[in-house]
């Protein structure tokens, strides 16, 4: 995957600490990128909190400290936080006492001296104690943010009192905003099946991006990633990965100045299939998305009843009204509207709103078996059927890209339950030689040879239509025909997803319109 060239790799812990090794070659250099790494998690924690409400002068904040270097990194976060919130509140809770911390934690420590309350917990500590001083250090008043760096990816199990007792509490501890882990929730690690690990809302991974973190839907919480600029290092040259996270440099190329005398059909030129004469919005968001992701072209075929109303919404496309079936769906003996003109087309879209009957099943069919561009199939054109169709497609046509959720991938790779390991995901993109974006917390692009995560986006993508505005942003970055198809997916996602968060961020993740993420595309988009 072409992706690669702006991804990072996600490596298990034993990898990760291996490669960490060879990259700090000494304390100087392990302090720098601690260092770093409390910045970058400071910096994120204030974005990602803004999803609530805007960050208070007063913020408090509480965080619990292990004796290492995770420790080290949740102390300095703190110390960041401090200097930009000069009136925050930080309840520190040691599992160690400071003389058993390892250097680098205490020398953070040592830096906080006089501008935070520590606390202690013993090897008697147990859930009751330690809840009871949970509530006396919060008087009543609910802590802003906690941060977790107890553990790191050099755990083992199992988790040894207090820490147990620690995790148990503030997990059951309600008077808690936000949780946040330093690189993994404590009692997270390579092949861990622990009974206890911390509750996280974010997960921020420092330097490399760890497997545990990507296991199952969403164990620890959203994931960010800090880059410390250990894949610049030599030494991270001779990877071999399958899986890798998606980074936002996906989108520089196109946030660069188009060259002064370009024409709009140098911009690629996307044909939409979809819509019904009972759910004509998925369309239409499809389509909106499609003009504004940079394209130069957009043509929409659309059901005859429905055709004139969304032309009027969106007049930058341009509508083909399709005769329609009793069911008020898109009806296959009018595929000459869409063959006879198909050569002018870059790329097709299929499925949003189409409604699931044999008439739009068969529509698809034929346009996977006929079309010879690259094809997004989405929603409705999921279809066990179609999948079969797909997996005969002439080997010189343009590649097939599947968009599906659990529920529709289930469906078309034949699954009796949710599985969300890289194996079926693999496994399927490799049999039916397609590539698949595997919505969700944590989507998925596969290509049958490796897996890119994209980790932007969040909650606020849980509603409606927000399936059709990826699909069309993805279209249109495939029909601008510049990049391999596997990038102008990523770019897709990514921007899809870039836009949600900030959307999230000014508006909350609650009280909005599918369509005002397509208000923040511009600002993704000039970085």
């Amino acid at each position: 995957m072409n992706a690669f060239n702006h991804t990072h790799p996600v490596l298990t812990c034993e990898s990760a600490k291996a490669l960490e090794a060879s990259v700090l070659a000494d304390e100087a250099a392990e302090w720098a990128a601690m260092k770093r790494a409390g910045q970058g998690i400071a910096r994120l924690l204030v974005e990602d909190y803004t999803e609530l409400r805007p960050v208070p002068a007063h913020v408090r904040i509480l965080a619990l400290i292990g004796k290492g270097n995770n420790g080290g990194d949740a102390l300095i976060t703190c110390g960041q936080l401090l200097a930009e919130f000069p009136r925050a509140r930080v309840d520190l809770i040691l599992t160690s006492s400071i003389e058993e911390l390892r250097p680098l934690a205490a020398r953070a420590l040592q830096q906080l001296e006089g501008r935070v309350h520590s606390h202690q917990v013993t090897s008697q500590s147990d859930v009751s104690s330690i809840t009871q001083l949970l509530n006396e250090v919060s008087n009543g008043s609910p802590f802003h943010l906690c941060i977790d760096g107890l553990l790191g990816m050099s755990f083992s199990p199992p988790i040894r009192p207090p820490m147990a007792a620690l995790i148990e509490a503030v997990n059951a501890f309600e008077a808690i905003d936000l949780r946040a882990s330093v690189d993994l929730p404590s009692g997270k690690g390579d092949a861990c099946d622990e009974a206890i690990c911390f509750h996280a809302d974010f997960s921020y991974a420092t330097g490399i991006a760890k497997k545990p973190l990507f296991a199952g839907i969403a164990d620890c919480g959203r994931i960010r990633y800090v880059d410390l600029g250990f894949f610049q290092a030599p030494q991270a040259g001779d990877l071999a990965i399958k899986e890798s996270i998606l980074l936002d440099s996906v989108l520089d190329p196109i946030r660069r100045l188009r060259p002064a005398g370009v024409d709009k059909r140098e911009f690629g030129h996307l044909f939409i299939v979809g819509g019904s004469a009972f759910m004509p919005g998925a369309l239409l968001m499809a389509v909106q998305a499609a003009v504004r992701s940079g394209v130069g072209l957009v043509t929409a075929f659309a059901p005859a009843s429905v055709a004139a109303s969304l032309a009027a919404q969106v007049p930058e496309a341009m509508w083909i009204p399709w005769p329609e079936t009793a069911n008020g769906t898109l009806n296959p003996r009018a595929m000459p509207l869409l063959l006879d003109r198909v050569g002018m087309a870059s790329a097709v879209l299929v499925g949003p709103g189409m409604g699931k009957d044999r008439h739009t099943e068969l529509v698809t069919q034929q346009i996977v078996q006929q079309v010879e561009c690259p094809i997004l199939l989405d929603a409705d054109a999921l279809r066990t059927r179609v999948a079969e169709v797909v997996s005969k497609r002439r080997p010189h046509f343009g590649r097939i890209v599947l968009t599906p959720h659990m529920g529709e991938f289930m469906r078309v790779a034949k699954l009796a339950e949710a599985n969300y390991s890289i194996e079926a995901l693999l496994d399927f993109s490799a049999s039916y030689r397609v590539i698949t974006v595997l919505k969700g917390p944590n989507t998925r692009i596969c290509d049958g040879e490796s897996v890119i995560y994209n980790t932007q986006g969040g909650p606020v993508l849980s509603r409606g239509g927000s399936g059709d505005i990826l699909s069309g942003l993805i279209g249109g970055m495939i029909a601008q025909n510049n990049v391999c198809v596997a990038t102008a997916v990523a770019r897709g996602v990514m921007l899809h997803g870039m836009a949600a968060q900030r959307l999230a961020r000014s508006q909350g993740q609650v009280a909005v319109h599918t369509t005002q993420l397509l208000d923040y595309l511009p600002d993704v988009m000039r970085g």
